[in-house]
């Protein structure tokens, strides 16, 4: 069944025009700073509704301590893995195989590998274009858990920033390390390394409540020669997208308003809580039953919950034209 798919997708490419080969793919991130929060979950309910309004869709598994993406989208691994791109036997989209769902493919994650494995610096710079130059509209990244600098460059280069999170105090807490990192990271490369330590001390400082007046970061990083103030604007147009999973009561939901005031206050950040996406036991057994539970029951609340999300991000005359 694999190879049939793979034959049809490719021939799908050689009728493509050159114009939609030569426009860049948008990339969406999805990263989590703790794992087990459904990030994966949140990724292919992502691309399965781009896909529903029509758009082309590559979801690619980053994940290195779990690739499960064909799991949620109920399919068996494949032979051809994203580990072949690394060692540079095949090529980012040679490597792009077909679902049996319109418009939507994906790159099987690290699944064949016995021994632990891990991205470099400078592995993910080099894959960052490759991501673009993929035929297709968006390109949706699962990557795996954690604040890792790798993944933290790739969340930085991305057109839409997804952190999920849920409303666990362990979940909560990681998704705080992550910001801090994430923000952290996105002012080193452009910062002296004198201004850069001056800066980690600082919040450190603040955390532990030890400075002697009230602190405000974007004031804090106006003040210093060697930061790059931009950087607050520049996230402004491009927020960190929050969602919180696995949502089961009202409170739940409105704990992701709470992270956004507390990085509000805190730091002058701005995020964009994108909002909850309720618990569901059809999850857990759609998975089960080998169906990604948008397919099993396209007309759940959950499916509205993505849906709605999509819309918000895509250009609403865009979206008239295919729904």
């Amino acid at each position: 069944m694999e190879r049939d798919l793979q034959k049809a997708y490719l021939e799908s490419l050689e009728s493509q025009t050159s114009t939609s080969e030569d426009k860049n793919a948008k990339i969406w991130v999805v990263a989590s700073g703790k794992g087990g929060v459904g990030k994966t979950f949140v990724s292919s309910s992502l691309a399965i509704t781009l896909s529903k309004f029509g758009h082309s869709v590559i979801v690619v598994d980053l994940d290195l301590s779990g690739a499960n993406v064909h799991t949620s989208l109920g399919l068996k691994p494949s032979h051809m893995n994203i580990r072949h791109y690394f060692e540079g036997v095949k090529t980012l989209q040679e490597l792009v195989i077909p679902t049996p769902f319109p418009q939507l493919s994906y790159v099987q994650g690290f699944w064949d590998s016995w021994t632990p494995t891990d991205f470099s610096y400078a592995q993910i710079q080099g894959l960052i274009p490759q991501l673009k130059s993929l035929r297709a509209n968006y390109v949706i990244v699962d990557l795996g858990a954690g604040a890792l600098e790798p993944h933290l460059e790739l969340f930085k280069a991305a057109d839409e920033k997804f952190l999920v999170t849920t409303p666990e105090p362990t979940s909560v807490e990681k998704t705080y390390r992550f910001i801090e990192a994430y923000v952290c990271h996105a002012l080193k490369a452009d910062a002296t390394p004198d201004a850069y330590s001056n800066m980690i001390s600082t919040l450190r400082n603040h955390r532990q409540r030890t400075l002697q007046k009230p602190f405000s970061f974007r004031s804090f990083l106006k003040d210093q020669n060697g930061l790059n103030y931009d950087f607050f604007e520049a996230l402004s147009s491009k927020p960190v997208r929050l969602v919180m999973n696995s949502s089961r009561s009202q409170t739940n939901a409105d704990l992701g308003h709470s992270i956004k005031s507390v990085c509000n206050k805190y730091y002058d950040l701005g995020i964009d809580y994108v909002g909850p996406v309720n618990y569901d036991n059809a999850v857990w057994q759609s998975i089960r039953n080998h169906e990604h539970v948008l397919v099993a029951q396209p007309f759940t609340p959950i499916a509205g919950q993505f849906w709605s999300t999509c819309k918000q991000l895509i250009d609403p005359e865009e979206l008239r034209a295919v729904v």
